[in-house]
């Protein structure tokens, strides 16, 4: 395989190492894992084991394991002897070749060793990411044979006392392995280990059966994947077989491949090959406003949902928008990976990957570069949204109320979003009855700036209207926001021109020199031509002074 370029990382050992815990046979354990880091090029320092039921020396403490199997029998039992006390050592004294073994051939290991000596954790750097993997002895009350099946215990204190080692490196990955499949142990001991596994170790590998196989622990097959290996005996008679390994973080997923010796090819072939999804834990380093701001600066079309969309990478928002009859509903990703896969769903589907580049280089890197080498699928998302809005308003409304409310959360005044950008569509075609509908809906926005720009947005429609009555109304609408503090400008520029349009001439003027002024240019140049006309109409002299000094200190301002 390494001829064909697999390079592998690290191995795991599942136990058995001998069979029947003596001293002499870990020679030939020794010469087996010398050959095997020589041929798979990955030094011992990253093989890992632990002992199973063959590591165990049966003919010694026979009655301490008989005593010991008839007395564990509840939490309560096991816990004190997990101390550890003198009980624990003498019963352990059964394995003591293996411990040997583990200590003066793996001498240059770094192993985290548990209180109670059962189990150990070892930490793993592979470029920027940390894994650590955790050794549970399940050996420890085994004495081998069917009379082991459901008397095993771990002992849950063994796992939280190694599971808390492991957390305390800060992994992107934990990776657990016990000899025994977690099926066999007593059952008080199967429920408590098996809960504190699967809420805590990305995979679970165990050995025993002899038979490869692998499924998830729990009901998530994103969460804990249990992965059973085969046997590697000096005979053909197990169907001698090995498991590799493949995870892809960014991609979400984790590839099974197992290698089985087959007697009549006369060698090892690939038999069999499953892909499992992965979800790793959310990043911590960064805030839903420290990745929406940089959401927003990577790619501008984004802004208006860029809040929504860290939420959603973060875990703080669940539901994403999805396809339904006539328009779009929301739902989780769950229910998203119960539909048909199309464009839109496969797109959904890298963006929340992105969420696995978070978690792996959150706190690493800066945001903006793992936005630039791993962003792409959050630009095309971010697009997908913004057309998909120009074609459903209900979806607009949906996604600016969802990016407010996260604003709103994370103390930041919330931002025009994609109804502006219609807004100004509209008013360029002159689309004045559409505006005004589009306007009315977005009153009801919990964003204040869109709230503010649809009031703009419906008076300037309403002036634009053929019926008196809505022309004044819309008089009153821009008065409103003048007096609230609320106008713009343009605003006044606007009111005054409708205000000379409906004859009220006095009011157009009075306004017209409250706003001379302050108006940028633009808007200056209007409403000095609207003062022209005024100045036409009634002969106002003073007000054709006002206008003839105005223009002259804006020149020489200019």
């Amino acid at each position: 395989m390494r001829a064909q370029g697999v390079a592998l990382d690290f191995i795991l050992a599942t136990g058995d190492l001998a069979f029947s815990g003596n001293p002499n046979e870990y020679k030939l354990v020794a010469s087996f894992f010398d050959e095997l880091a020589d041929a798979t090029d990955v030094p011992k320092e990253r093989i890992f084991c632990i002992p199973g039921n063959h590591d165990v020396d049966r003919e010694r403490q026979r009655l301490c394991f008989q005593g010991a199997r008839s007395a564990l029998t509840s939490p309560n039992a096991v816990d004190p002897l997990l101390a550890p006390d003198d009980n624990l050592a003498t019963l352990t004294t059964r394995q003591e070749a293996y411990r040997e073994f583990q200590e003066v051939y793996f001498g240059a290991q770094e192993r985290i060793a548990t209180q109670d000596g059962l189990a150990y954790v070892s930490k793993l750097a592979l470029d920027d990411i940390t894994i650590a993997v955790v050794g549970l002895n399940s050996a420890w009350l085994s004495e081998g044979g069917d009379s082991d099946h459901g008397n095993l215990v771990v002992g849950e204190r063994q796992v939280i006392n190694a599971l808390g080692a492991a957390n305390s490196l800060r992994p992107h990955i934990v990776i657990g392995m016990a000899h025994h499949p977690l099926h066999l142990l007593r059952e008080f001991d199967r429920n408590a280990v098996t809960r504190h596994i699967a809420e805590c170790c990305d995979f679970f590998h165990c050995g025993h059966l002899h038979q490869p196989e692998a499924r998830g622990v729990g009901f998530d097959a994103s969460a804990c994947l249990m992965v059973a290996a085969g046997a590697s005996f000096e005979t053909r008679e197990s169907q001698n077989a090995y498991s590799i390994v493949t995870l892809h973080l960014l991609g979400g997923t984790r590839k099974l491949t197992t290698v089985q010796y087959n007697p009549g090819q006369g060698g090892f072939v690939f038999s069999k090959e499953e892909t499992f999804p992965i979800r790793l834990s959310p990043a911590s380093a960064c805030t839903v406003g420290e990745l929406g701001e940089a959401i927003a600066a990577f790619d501008l079309a984004t802004k208006p949902h860029s809040y929504y969309l860290a939420a959603l990478l973060l875990e703080q928002k669940a539901e994403v928008p999805l396809p339904g009859q006539g328009g779009h509903v929301f739902g989780t990703f769950a229910v998203l990976q119960g539909l048909p896969e199309d464009d839109f769903h496969r797109k959904t589907v890298a963006f929340l990957r992105f969420k696995n580049a978070l978690a792996v280089f959150s706190g690493r890197r800066p945001l903006t570069d793992i936005l630039s080498q791993h962003g792409q699928a959050v630009s095309v998302y971010g697009a997908e949204l913004v057309t998909r809005c120009k074609s459903d308003q209900v979806l607009a409304e949906r996604l600016a109320r969802q990016d407010a409310d996260v604003r709103s959360l994370c103390g930041v005044q919330p931002q025009e979003t994609f109804a502006a950008d219609l807004f100004a569509d509209l008013a360029a075609a002159h689309e004045w009855e559409l505006l005004r509908e589009q306007a009315e809906r977005q009153l009801a926005s919990p964003n204040p700036v869109v709230v503010r720009r649809a009031r703009q947005m419906l008076a300037l429609a309403m002036a634009h209207a053929p019926e008196e009555a809505d022309r004044r109304n819309a008089v009153r609408q821009y008065q409103a926001l003048v007096a609230e503090g609320l106008a713009e400008p343009a605003d006044s520029a606007r009111l005054a021109a409708l205000l000379h349009g409906l004859g009220e001439l006095d009011a157009a003027k009075q306004l017209l020199r409250e706003s001379l002024e302050v108006a940028p240019p633009g808007v200056f140049a209007t409403l000095v031509e609207l003062g022209q006309r005024l100045v036409a109409e009634t002969g106002d002299r003073a007000l054709r002074q006002l206008l003839e000094t105005a223009k002259a200190r804006r020149g020489n301002h200019d």
